[in-house]
């Protein structure tokens, strides 16, 4: 083992880490290590160090998913965490949109209009079985267009 190594990525870049790291020699095929470049290229990698890392560590939490392991339980609990915060940000921006449309048409309908109750309890009754009917995938212009009444 050779102490003090500073260790240098394909690209020339210097590893500031290098007291962490341990080198170690591989022997792979001249074909794999064509597809591992071709890879690091395409997929924005700095290195083959950091190719054969992650390629470790995802075959270490592939093998712990197998067993039950807690690396899986990490590694799942973290993709898990982003996807649900991606998903909740686009529906909240969905929600917003769809609430400040309905309060703009709320808006110019109660200015125009005067409903009584009835008519408020029949309008809400269509809507309930529109929204129920087509899963929720009305559109704002097919309503206005009346594609939706049942009368």
């Amino acid at each position: 083992m050779v102490d003090n190594l500073v260790g240098v990525d394909i690209l020339g870049g210097i590893d500031t880490d290098s007291e962490n790291k341990q080198r170690v020699s591989l022997y792979l095929d001249k074909k794999t290590i064509q597809v591992v470049d071709s890879y690091i290229k395409k997929n924005g990698l700095h290195s083959r160090n950091e190719f054969f890392e992650k390629a470790a560590e995802n075959l270490i939490a592939d093998e712990a998913i197998k067993s039950g392991g807690d690396v899986m339980s990490e590694k799942l609990a973290k993709a898990i965490e982003v996807v649900s915060e991606n998903n909740a940000k686009a529906i909240s921006k969905g929600l917003f949109r769809y609430a400040v449309q309905l309060e703009m048409m709320m808006r110019y309908i109660a200015q125009t209009h005067e409903f009584t109750d009835d008519e408020l309890d029949e309008m809400r009754r269509e809507a309930i079985n529109n929204v129920r009917r087509t899963r929720g995938k009305i559109k704002l212009d097919d309503i206005a267009k009346g594609w939706y009444n049942e009368k």
